[in-house]
């Protein structure tokens, strides 16, 4: 009887939960059916039935799974539903998988997979940041269904349910909710939200935070930004960086850019960020130490290239990192529609499987916000990582002359263990080679 295990949807999951069923304990289900929708510390995504048959579920909707544990299974067209385990451990492999849900359109990214600083792009490109969705561990159940204390302590709702009631001015406490145990699940907030209950409202967002003191206040921190601040720290401290940074000559860059745009079908959204993550694909086939993790003592040397886009949502609720697998082995209108494609299915909370796991190298970009330069933080294990700031009109020497020009700085974080500082500076050489002579990077790859 196959298993339908907890998933794992990127580098840093640990554990997921079930926000709903879309299937009843003793449904009939097919092969690529939805059977339910499962949280991250990341998203929330489909999860699909690999197998034709009778579903029992063994987790209930809001108790946490670990990954690779044993959630629901599917028997033969027919068998009665087995029993159902608050929790299950310790079986075999799952049957399921991620569904890829369809591409919506539009823009772009900065570095960090759990995390980092926020992203960008340059004024030249489209403007991406969009809202993420928390995520947080489901508390334990309580022995009965009670309404949320006005005080917010002992508040008992879905990470969805708070950012729907957030986005919709909708005040939980007092709320009854309908889900195990009395937890606020995201159908009490749209109901709330049409009118359908008699409950509290507020015209202003109010994010789940309890008082400290007249002054203070504390507030706990998602799922997702708790990943980030432990992936964060534990880069600072156990990782010997050292940064280089250089100034690229980007006229011809940016004219190219629009050239495609005009003239070439499927380029209309390209952007600088897509001639980055083409540039630093090429430098890395060609700098393969780079392109290198250190793990357990040794070095790790990757054969793909996969560049991970940085992506920030609104309202500082974290960051997500998008990759673009096999990216030098891509032309750059492969790169703009693909990265367009994973950033959307990020952003909407419904990544497809691999889109934020696999990443051997990180760009981050903060030109959208004005940013001159900076420096990103590595994320481990990745050992490096570039940090792109925005690109600036300034006077220029060329053949002796004083010019107008487009110049933008870059600053490259290594992890010294991986390599060193003429790596690092060649590798650097190497990308604003490609960007000031930015044919080489609209030519096709080499098969």
């Amino acid at each position: 009887m196959p298993d339908v295990n907890m998933p794992k949807l990127s580098d840093t999951m640990e554990e997921g939960t079930v926000l709903e069923w879309k299937k009843k304990d003793g449904d009939e289900v097919h092969k690529g059916d939805v059977l339910a929708e499962v949280e991250s510390d990341k998203a929330t995504f489909d999860l699909e039935a690999e197998d034709d048959g009778v579903l029992s579920i063994r987790v209930e909707k809001g108790v946490p799974a670990k990954i690779g544990a044993p959630i629901a299974t599917i028997g033969p067209a027919g068998s009665a539903p087995a029993a159902k385990a608050a929790k299950a451990d310790g079986e075999k492999p799952a049957k399921a998988k991620v569904a890829a849900p369809e591409a919506k359109a539009e823009p772009q990214a900065e570095a960090e997979p759990a995390a980092e600083v926020e992203t960008a792009e340059s004024p030249e490109d489209e403007a991406p940041v969009t809202e993420e969705l928390p995520a947080e561990t489901a508390p334990a159940a309580e022995p009965e269904t009670r309404p949320a204390k006005a005080d917010g302590a002992g508040l008992r709702a879905s990470p969805l349910a708070k950012r729907l009631a957030a986005e919709l001015g909708v005040d939980l406490a007092g709320v009854k909710g309908s889900g195990p145990d009395g937890r606020i699940v995201k159908e009490d907030v749209e109901a709330l939200g049409k009118g359908k209950r008699g409950a509290r409202t507020t015209p202003a967002v109010t994010p789940p935070r309890r008082a400290e003191g007249p002054d203070t206040e504390m507030i706990e921190p998602s799922r997702m930004q708790a990943t980030i601040a432990r992936r964060m720290l534990e880069s600072k401290t156990t990782v010997p960086e050292f940064t280089v940074t250089v100034e690229a000559r980007v006229d011809q860059a940016v004219s190219m850019r629009q050239q495609l745009k005009d003239s070439v079908p499927g380029a209309d959204k390209v952007t600088m960020t897509d001639f980055l993550v083409r540039a630093c694909a090429l430098a890395l086939r060609k700098f393969p130490e780079v392109n290198t993790s250190w793990v357990d003592g040794r070095f790790q040397r990757k054969r793909s290239v996969n560049i991970g886009l940085a992506v920030a949502p609104s309202q500082g609720m974290g960051l997500l990192v998008p990759v673009v697998h096999d990216a030098d082995a891509k032309d750059i209108i492969q790169i703009s529609i693909e990265s367009r494609q994973v950033i959307e299915r990020a952003r909407s909370g419904r990544p497809a499987e691999g889109d934020l796991s696999g990443a051997t190298f990180s760009i981050s970009n903060l030109g959208m916000y004005g940013v001159d330069e900076f420096v990103a933080i590595i994320n481990p294990p990745e050992a490096a990582i570039l940090a792109v700031g925005t690109i600036k009109d300034v006077p220029v020497v060329e053949n002796g002359a004083i010019v107008p020009g487009k110049v933008m700085r870059m600053t490259l974080s290594v992890d010294h263990r991986v390599f060193y500082g003429a790596t690092a500076a060649q590798f650097m050489a190497e990308v604003k080679r490609l960007l000031e002579n930015p044919v080489t990077l609209v030519v096709p790859p080499a098969q």
